[in-house]
Formats: C-alpha cells, sequence, structure tokens
C-alpha cells in the first residue's frame, strides 16, 4: 500500500502524508509560505528568496513568513534588496501579506569577522548597517518595508492571528517583552477557536532540535507554553527539515525553520561548524557552510478547521512540487504525534544491505590544517530506510580487543541534506592513524543512526587491525 493509499484509508491521517495530500481534505482556509535566514548581501544574492517567492505565489499563499536574518551584513541596500524583490514578485497591491522579522545579522552582522571582510571587499562599511542609521532599525524599517515597527507586533490574515517578535539587538537593549505582549492579548489569542502562529529568529529554548544551546535564552517558553493553541516559527539554526526533531509538540507546537541560504549541522566531523573552525582533522567532503550557498529549504503551511499541514519543500532541487520528505500534519485537538516520545517510536532505524561489510584502505593526504597526514579509509554502502525518510548520521568506531574504550567518529552523509535521490550508493570515512589506538588490536565498526540516536546492527571490516606504537608522536 503506498502512503498516499494509507493516508486516504482514513489509518494515519494524522502524521504522515505526501506534499500533495493538502489535497484530499478539501481547500484549506489559510496558507503561507515559511523560509528563514535568507541572508542577502549584494544584487543577485535575493535570488533564492525571489524563486522562493514565487513558488508560494504560484500556490495562491495568503500571507509569506521569513524568520529573520534578512540581510547578512544587516546592510540599509540589502534589506532593499529583500524588499525590492517581493514587489517584483507579489507588487504593491497583490492580496498576500508579507510576514517578516528581524534576526541577530539584521541587527549585527556588519560586525561578525569573517561577514566583515566580505562586506568590506564588496566595497560595503559598517557606516551602512541600518542599526546606524538615523532612528535605527525601526526607522530603516519603516522606510524600507512601509510597515510599523515594534518588538512584538500582531498581524491578522483572514482571520488568523499572527504574533512576531524583533531580535533583541546584540546589545539586548531590544529586547522585546513576549510575555507581557501575549498575557495583554490572550484572550484574543486564546477564544479565537483557531490557531495562532507565532515565530521570531532564535529557537524557543526547550522545543526543537538544537534549541538548547542556539535559543533566546527560555523567555518565551513560560508564556507560551500556556497557550496550547500556538504554532511557533523559528529559524537560525540552519538545520535541514530532514532532521525529525524539528517539529516538536509539548504544551504547544514548535516548527524550526530550514535555511534558505545555507545547512549547517555541528557537531560531527563533517558538520559545518568543524569545517569553519579547522577542528575536524579528517579530510573528507564537508556540510557546506555559508560560503557555499547550497540546500535552500522551506515550507507551504496548510490550515484547515482541524488540522495543519506543512509541506516541506526543497526550493533549489526545483522539486518542490514533489514528496522531499513527509508533509507534518498536525492534528488541532486530540493526540499529538509530533511529540518526541512519540516521534521517537515512528522513525524507523536505518539499515545496511544484507552481506554489507567496510572496505579499509591507507593512503597519504593532508588533513584539515594542511599537514601531512597517513589516513585509514572506510567504506562502505550507504544504509537503507523506507521511503520518505532518511539516514540521520553514521557512526564510525575503532574498538579495542582489550576491552578499553573505543575511538568514536560521527558523520553525516555528504548529501544529507538534499533531496533523497542525491544520496550517494556508498560512504566514505577518513581516519587520521594517529588517532587509531596504539599497540594493540582493534576492530572497525560502523553504524547508520536515524534522529533519536537510534542505531542500526554494525557492519565490520571482517579482520583485526593492530596499531603501531609511537606514531601519535609523529612530529607533523
Amino acid at each position: 500500500m503506498s502512503r498516499r493509499e494509507f493516508i486516504l484509508s482514513g489509518l494515519a491521517a494524522s502524521f504522515v502524508a505526501g506534499c500533495r495530500t493538502a489535497d484530499i481534505f478539501g481547500g484549506p482556509a489559510l496558507t503561507f509560505g515559511v523560509v528563514s535566514d535568507i541572508h542577502v548581501t549584494t544584487p543577485g544574492t535575493e535570488a533564492r528568496y525571489e524563486k522562493a517567492l514565487r513558488l508560494f505565489k504560484s500556490r495562491g499563499a495568503d500571507a509569506v513568513m521569513v524568520c529573520g536574518d534578512l540581510a547578512d551584513w544587516g546592510t540599509l541596500n540589502s534589506l532593499q534588496l529583500v524588499r525590492d524583490a517581493w514587489k517584483r514578485v507579489f507588487g504593491d497591491d497583490d492580496a498576500t501579506v508579507p510576514l517578516l522579522c528581524t534576526g541577530n545579522h539584521d541587527f549585527g552582522g556588519w560586525g561578525y569577522g569573517d561577514m566583515t571582510m566580505d562586506m568590506h571587499a564588496s566595497g560595503h562599511s559598517e557606516d551602512e548597517a541600518a542599526v546606524r542609521a538615523p532612528g535605527g532599525m525601526k526607522a530603516a524599517w519603516e522606510k524600507i518595508f512601509g510597515e510599523a515597527y515594534a518588538p512584538v507586533r500582531l498581524r491578522t490574515v483572514k482571520g488568523y492571528n499572527f504574533v512576531s517578535a524583533e531580535y533583541a539587538g546584540e546589545d539586548g537593549k531590544h529586547r522585546p517583552d513576549v510575555a507581557g505582549f501575549l498575557v495583554a492579548y490572550g484572550r484574543r489569542l486564546r477564544d479565537s477557536g483557531k490557531p495562532f502562529f507565532y515565530f521570531q529568529h532564535l529557537p524557543i529554548k526547550g522545543t526543537t532540535g538544537d534549541s538548547g544551546h542556539r535559543s533566546d535564552g527560555g523567555s518565551v517558553y513560560p508564556v507560551l507554553k500556556t497557550f496550547p493553541n500556538a504554532v511557533s516559527f523559528t529559524g537560525h539554526t540552519h538545520r535541514p527539515f530532514v532532521d525529525e526533531r524539528q517539529i516538536w509538540q509539548g504544551e504547544f507546537t514548535a516548527i524550526g525553520t530550514p535555511s534558505l541560504s545555507y545547512p549547517t549541522l555541528a557537531g560531527h566531523e563533517n558538520g559545518g561548524t568543524a569545517k569553519r573552525d579547522g577542528s575536524a582533522t579528517n579530510a573528507m567532503p564537508m556540510i557546506p557552510v555559508r560560503r557555499d550557498l547550497e540546500g535552500t529549504q522551506g515550507f507551504f503551511v496548510n490550515v484547515y478547521e482541524d488540522r495543519i499541514v506543512v509541506e516541506r519543500i526543497d526550493v533549489e532541487a526545483d522539486e518542490w512540487d514533489r514528496e522531499v520528505a513527509p508533509a507534518w500534519i498536525i492534528p488541532l485537538t486530540g493526540t499529538k504525534p509530533y511529540a518526541w516520545s512519540e516521534a521517537e517510536k515512528r522513525v524507523p532505524v536505518p539499515v545496511f544491505p544484507e552481506g554489507a561489510s567496510v572496505r579499509c584502505s591507507m593512503r597519504n593526504t593532508e588533513n584539515r590544517q594542511g599537514k601531512w597526514t597517513i589516513v585509514m579509509t572506510c567504506e562502505f554502502p550507504s544504509a537503507t530506510v523506507p521511503e520518505g525518510w532518511r539516514v540521520f548520521d553514521y557512526e564510525i568506531r575503532a574498538v579495542p580487543k582489550d576491552g578499553s574504550e573505543p575511538l568514536v567518529k560521527r558523520f553525516y552523509s555528504p548529501a544529507y541534506h538534499k533531496i533523497p535521490s542525491c544520496e550517494p550508493a556508498s560512504q566514505r570515512f577518513w581516519f587520521d592513524v594517529a588517532e587509531l589506538p596504539q599497540d594493540k588490536d582493534y576492530v572497525i565498526e560502523v553504524r547508520a543512526r536515524n534522529c533519536f540516536e537510534k542505531a542500526s546492527e554494525p557492519i565490520t571490516a571482517g579482520r583485526v587491525f593492530h596499531g603501531k606504537p609511537g606514531l601519535g608522536k609523529v612530529k607533523r
């Protein structure tokens, strides 16, 4: 039975669907597009944003939400490019409502190290920053976008309420009083009989994946949890939407919006942070960081009387009208299928093809610091999951036979942030031999994991290796 037939049978409709399954429920009462982190700089860099807008327009979107980081350097001319792209697509009289808010780059990107260098190299300076203009961000925003600016705003589209909070500013002096605002408008938001949508740039601490160390600090959660009809959208993390922890249901529903400019996946050997700061010592392909500018993703949201359907769209691949990943279908009453305790039961554990093994060999190369090294190349078949799901990452271990602590590394498939058809047939990982167990026997094991860290059965190289003593003392 196909997934679409499964839904039509009425057996599962609360949580599994393809991008077009919204059609089977009848017409939605409200539709809107959602993107974040568009990071516009100079003319031409708004093209990804404009492409997304055209896709949303073709679907008849009632509104488009952008969850901050509009301008990479936070300059007036970059914000103007954002506005100009909107006008080219929707004009001045179009019924589609812009729902934009600021992020940290809009306030302080002009002072962010490598971004400052990019800005200077492109002929721009800190003097063009919106926050440095007369009247600061408020005056700049109102002049460029032609709408009133306030730390917290309430806008209504087709009877549905949207509350946005602006970034606090690099010095924190513009921190929005979200709690006070929601209390003041509490009756209106609760008694509408409908969901309301809250959006800001920083993730709400305690909700979606990556909201622990990259979050708003916890100020919004205590008040938003008193609104069970709230659905929040946030940005900032640049995490692709194939991570099923990017939707969370607790006292309310929270959704992490992927980047429209570049994905970043930290914490792994080939994560964006490791590439940028040079902490990855192996020579393997990297998940893109900001200079690569690929991997543009967003959402198209369909709101019905009894549910919200969030379609996951890959803008860059021109396959937004195909199923890239199952749509998230959020019931407005009753069950919470995206509570992580429930989602963890549903997300499949990857499996390797029958008979799969790891092939290992040695070669000379350079590490990330450009220094000579010897690496052990480990090659193995890609793991598989049912259609519509993705392998989250791979864990590779050098396990000493004497029972001592193994060397553990984790990495993403180089195609993790792309559509499933880009997934390679095999994976490669490179161990720096100086890190491997010394003067002892060890075996190589590889596991594939889902986003909840549930792992496949391991595959091995089928042989025992012996580390030569003294390699860790080799001068580089």
